[in-house]
């Protein structure tokens, strides 16, 4: 089985291996140790909470500038999504790519195209507190 590196490179063999089931066929989509920005990928501390959601934006819509104290898996399902980070270039998201959020750092999502933009949206989170702080 191969994983899937960040900057999309594919390794053989990886020392992860061992958690998959045999004989259990995968596709790799993404293993990462950081965000899309390059940050290091850090877990809440108090009791662990998994949110998924799929989320649809409108051709021409947008999220609100906002951030996520918890890391946050995104995996396109189906358009093109755009996010562009406070201080970094935009970046540019296609059906069946994957990334991890910036944790803690203002961005904001946003669907330039003609068609609606479709995403698994996955939460690793803490139990009780928030998974995303809108900007004021």
């Amino acid at each position: 089985m191969a994983a899937r590196q960040p900057g999309g490179a594919l390794a053989q063999g990886s020392s992860g291996d061992e958690a998959l089931p045999k004989g259990f066929k995968v596709t790799p989509v993404l293993k990462s140790t950081q965000t899309a920005s390059n940050m290091a990928i850090e877990y809440p501390r108090g009791k662990a909470e998994i949110v998924s959601v799929i989320g649809e934006l409108e051709p021409g819509g947008r999220t609100a500038l906002h951030q996520h104290p918890v890391p946050v898996f995104v995996y396109i399902l189906g358009g093109t999504l755009t996010v562009q980070a406070q201080g970094g270039p935009a970046r540019e998201y296609k059906t069946g790519q994957a990334f991890v959020e910036d944790v803690n750092h203002w961005h904001q999502a946003f669907n330039k195209g003609t068609t609606r933009v479709k995403l698994l949206v996955v939460f690793t989170g803490e139990q009780g507190k928030p998974t995303s702080i809108n900007a004021k």
